[in-house]
């Protein structure tokens, strides 16, 4: 599939969203089927303007969370404002929000620009001011002139930007997205997410979206919003989830780390030490409870070093080539270790004794 990379440069749009109110609150929110609670005393605040990731596992609730938040699922208990609003038991159709869906939903016997201008004219706007609209929305996304097409005539990555024109064309106060990259493939992933941060920015609305890709959360979003169980297991920005994760759960869900179970222990100055058979680890500025904890060792907390008398005796178990990059996976004292090092070629074949360190200002304990 081609994608289209030039639309970002178009600023034009009457399509005015800057002014959306687009607030949401969770209050004590609980989703029951039958038995089985998929969200559970859910709390939540969405700024106005804000993009903000719900993700997680499958199963952690998000997708539930979205879908009461577009009316197509209600609350067992709780409320949920929108706007200042409690929309807790309006069905969608009254609730000023528009939603990508994953498949993108479009109308196959339909013209894109006929796509686009379907809520409007369900709406009761006359047919000639609702294709207007459509076109300056298809233009907002880089699709000017497409207007004729049908979808099977459109890549994936322009279908995807359909849907989303059929969304911004409505002017909702809330966009929602669940998992709108699914069906596309990795590189055309990187495109369109960046499109729709964009776009995102650009319009200023209110935007909700799931997916279960760290990757591509940490890529869009203002704030993060990791869920487990059908609770918030911790929310932040994306550096904040990286570099403090509050679990080990978070530690292994945002970004790649090796997760290593130790005794931890205060000294003097109130670091906490991490104990792991006869090494010791200085971690500055935990306040992770003394006994059993987790240090987290991010890939780039390892060095090699070719000194013998530092750091841990280690070996390469194995070395694979990723093109700009080396995944080793290490057997050192303290357990195995993965370490990635961004090279050109494999320097260090498998068996290769190495001796390794770790740097104390980008370990964690949890």
């Amino acid at each position: 599939m081609k994608l289209d990379t030039n639309w970002q440069a178009s600023e034009q749009t009457s399509i005015n969203l800057n002014d959306a109110r687009g607030s949401i609150v969770f209050r004590n929110v609980v989703k029951k089927y039958g038995a089985v609670s998929a969200v559970n005393g859910l709390d939540l605040e969405i700024n106005r303007g804000e993009l903000v990731t719900l993700l997680g596992p499958s199963g952690c609730g998000k997708t539930t969370t979205l879908r009461m938040i577009a009316g197509l699922e209600l609350p067992s208990t709780g409320t949920i404002a929108i706007g200042g609003t409690d929309v807790s038991r309006l069905p969608a159709t009254y609730r000023n929000v528009s939603m990508v869906f994953q498949s993108y939903a479009l109308f196959p016997h339909l013209t894109v620009l006929d796509n686009v201008a379907y809520g409007l004219r369900m709406g009761g706007l006359k047919t000639p001011l609702a294709r207007e609209k459509a076109e300056d929305a298809l233009s907002t996304v880089g699709l000017a002139g497409f207007g004729p097409r049908l979808p099977s005539e459109l890549s994936g990555g322009q279908q995807q930007r359909v849907a989303l024109a059929r969304a911004i064309v409505l002017e909702p106060e809330v966009l929602l997205l669940d998992e709108p990259l699914s069906n596309l493939d990795a590189k055309l992933r990187r495109y369109v997410r960046e499109e729709i941060r964009t776009l995102q920015q650009r319009i200023g609305v209110t935007t909700v979206y799931v997916t279960h890709d760290q990757e591509e959360a940490m890529a869009v979003s203002d704030r993060i919003i990791v869920m487990e169980q059908g609770k918030i297991a911790q929310a932040g920005s994306p550096a904040d989830l990286y570099h403090s994760p509050q679990s080990a759960f978070i530690a292994s869900f945002i970004g790649e780390a090796n997760l290593i179970s130790c005794a931890a222990s205060t000294v003097a100055n109130g670091d906490r030490v991490a104990k792991i058979g006869d090494y010791r680890f200085t971690v500055p500025g935990s306040n992770v409870s003394e006994g059993q904890a987790t240090l987290v060792i991010r890939p780039a907390a390892i060095s090699f070093s070719t000194n013998a008398d530092e750091g841990m005796p280690s070996m390469i178990t194995s070395a694979a080539f990723l093109g700009d990059r080396v995944l080793y996976s290490i057997e050192t004292p303290i357990g195995r270790l993965f370490y990635v090092e961004y090279t050109s070629s494999i320097r260090h074949p498998d068996r290769t004794e190495i001796n390794i360190t770790l740097d104390p200002a980008k370990l964690h304990l949890v």
